[in-house]
């Protein structure tokens, strides 16, 4: 088939059709679907198109081969199945019909020379000179499992798609005047005079009286209303907790320390200095100066252009190098200097600076360390007895103290616990089972015990709540103290905005803000330019105010510490004409934004168009 293709590969028709070709493929999400719960020989029907079992079974499992490399090899379909993995495939599916159909009512036809020309170009099919080879290409399509005629037919369909959304992308190219107009915008920058007034310049606030105090208690009862709280019993179990009574011999030790000895190895460390030329005669220069006795550092500068700083890699060891660069690193002693090394990034010349030998910890330096992982592993594999005889015995109807006894273990009480995990003071409780254990105790009702859980660590805890502590305001006479420092904190910073306001009330007035602030013996700060919408070190209100500003306009702000008074001391129009890559590079964005949008609304068209229906009880029959 191929051999048929080639014909007229090169024709001008062929080259202005692949130019329109779009690489991405949108995937949207499938909404507004009729649902049929009845049995039908395919999974689904999109307009007229009928996508059947088998082709979904078969992208399933292609998509689990591809995916199970990033999951260390491991993704089962239970796992794929956990994560929606077939959901999105036949979402994947219906997108393509919808396509598919799309392009053929347009008239989109693929002609054979453009599927020859990209299969020719297609990476995966090269061979070693970098050109197309039949025998790679016939083997990847064995490996895959699918014909030449089917994998024609499949590309055909990819390459219609293609166009087609490529063509709709293309249709929401933004305007050059647009991007410019943007670019004025975003890039306008903004120099800014500052002062900041503190709220400790009013720390000689009276306190409130008792009428003030508790209408300003009630007014922010949010501010002193204090969590739910939960008290707890509970019983856990981990292998730490079993580890303790578990005895480990040392014929048992010595023998785990044998086969793991290569654990306990620590590898040479070499201290390495590196210049990186860009082209083989740089390097024949440096190494024949090197070889004369040259300073390492000083051939790096006068060669490479690279300063003390960096040439420095510090100490590393084998493995933490590039691959080329190993074993010549490794090789030379103390001192020397490896012979030019080329890679992907140039031309490197390595010199040992010191070595400190690989050693191999001793059995008595890690011996406690083995006898703690050893009794670990040995808990980890009883605790699952463990947790059975906790699950029967709670199971026979007898409450947490008298398991506790039965099975030796002990209880443990939380007298009070948030839904953070914090105490009634809002420290947080370090001692509580790892995993969902607040989760548990504020999804369990007053007076129950809890199922068995699975913590972390391979552990198990059950709990009772004992007492439910609502949500309420605590009460004034309590927190007296507290109520006050937080209402003098509020009327220190109120201060310091009435005062920030009052020199931007002078400077409004024809005063500069040198003399103003001055007058108050604060210090005038001129800050680097800002851009529209980045804040940095003034709080984003701020910078929203002042980029409505012209120059000389002042504006304030209220601060977690006190206020700010700022003025517009300069404004730096953005050019476009400057930097026209910069507009470009926006312009680019625009259009893959617009382009997105155009796309998703073309989705939403065709699926008003071709009516997609579900059969559930086939899709669930196949998963």
């Amino acid at each position: 088939m191929l051999d048929t293709l080639r014909k007229g590969a090169n024709t001008l028709a062929a080259k202005i059709l692949f130019g329109l070709l779009v690489i991405a493929f949108a995937i949207w999400g499938i909404g507004n679907r009729d649902i049929f719960s009845a049995g039908e020989n395919y999974v689904a029907k999109v307009g007229d198109v009928k996508i059947a079992p088998q082709t979904l079974t078969n992208e399933y499992q292609r998509m689990i081969a591809q995916l199970r490399p990033q999951f260390g090899g491991k993704l089962d379909p239970e796992q794929a199945k956990q994560m929606g993995l077939p959901q999105l495939v036949l979402n994947q599916l219906e997108s393509q019909a919808l396509l598919d159909q799309a392009a053929q009512d347009l008239g989109i036809v693929v002609s054979d020379d453009l599927i020859y020309t990209t299969i020719k170009g297609d990476p995966a099919f090269q061979g070693p000179d970098h050109k197309f080879d039949e025998l790679t290409f016939r083997q990847q399509l064995q490996q895959a499992g699918i014909t030449e005629q089917a994998f024609v037919a499949k590309r055909r369909a990819e390459i219609a798609r293609d166009i087609l959304t490529g063509t709709v992308r293309l249709s929401g190219r933004a305007p050059k005047l647009m991007a410019e107009a943007l670019y004025r915008l975003r890039d306008e920058k903004r120099v800014v005079d500052k002062v900041e007034v503190p709220d400790t310049a009013f720390a000689d606030i009276k306190d409130p009286d008792n009428a003030t105090l508790a209408a300003y208690h009630k007014d922010h009862a949010a501010t002193f209303t204090a969590p739910e709280y939960r008290a707890v019993t509970y019983l856990a179990v981990t292998p730490a907790d079993l580890a303790k009574d578990i005895q480990v011999s040392d014929d048992d030790l010595k023998q785990a320390y044998e086969d793991n000895k290569s654990r306990f190895a620590v590898p040479e460390l070499r201290t390495l200095e590196q210049m990186v030329l860009t082209n083989e005669d740089a390097a024949k220069r440096a190494e024949e100066r090197l070889s004369k006795g040259d300073d390492f550092a000083a051939v790096a500068k006068d060669v490479a252009g690279a300063d003390k700083d960096a040439i420095e890699l510090g100490a590393v060891t084998k493995a933490e190098l590039p691959k080329e660069l190993q074993d010549p690193a490794f090789a030379v002693p103390e001192g020397g200097v490896t012979q030019p090394v080329q890679d992907a990034l140039g031309w490197h010349i390595l010199k040992t600076v010191a070595i400190k030998p690989g050693s191999t910890k001793t059995f008595d330096e890690v011996k406690d360390e083995l006898r703690q992982s050893i009794a670990e592993d040995r808990a980890t594999d009883k605790i699952g007895k463990e947790a059975d005889q906790l699950e029967d015995t709670l199971a026979s109807g007898a409450s947490l103290e008298d398991t506790a006894q039965k099975l030796g273990l002990k209880t443990m009480t939380v007298a009070a616990v948030d839904s953070k995990g914090r105490d009634e003071k809002g420290d947080p409780i370090t001692s509580l089972p790892r995993g969902p254990f607040v989760t548990t105790a504020f999804t369990t009702p007053e007076g129950k015990t809890s199922t068995l859980i699975e913590g972390e660590d391979n552990g198990y805890f059950v709990m009772r709540v004992d007492k439910i502590t609502p949500s309420a305001i605590r009460p004034l006479d309590g927190i007296r103290d507290v109520v006050i420092a937080v209402w003098r904190d509020e009327q220190a910073r109120k201060a310091a905005k009435a005062r920030a306001d009052e020199i931007a009330s002078q400077i409004k007035a024809g005063k500069s803000l040198t003399d103003t602030a001055g007058a108050f013996h604060y210090d005038v700060e001129t800050m680097a330019p800002i851009r529209r919408g980045e804040a940095g070190a003034l709080p984003q209100t701020l910078v929203a105010d002042l980029f409505k500003e012209p120059e000389g306009g002042v504006a304030t702000a209220e601060t977690k510490t006190g206020a700010i008074v700022a003025q517009v001391k300069k404004i730096e129009a953005a050019d476009p004409a400057a930097d026209k890559a910069g507009v470009t590079a926006l312009q680019r964005q625009l259009d893959a934004t617009q382009g997105t949008d155009l796309l998703d609304e073309y989705g939403l068209a065709l699926q008003k168009h071709y009516p997609i229906t579900v059969h559930t009880k086939t899709f669930d029959a196949l998963f």
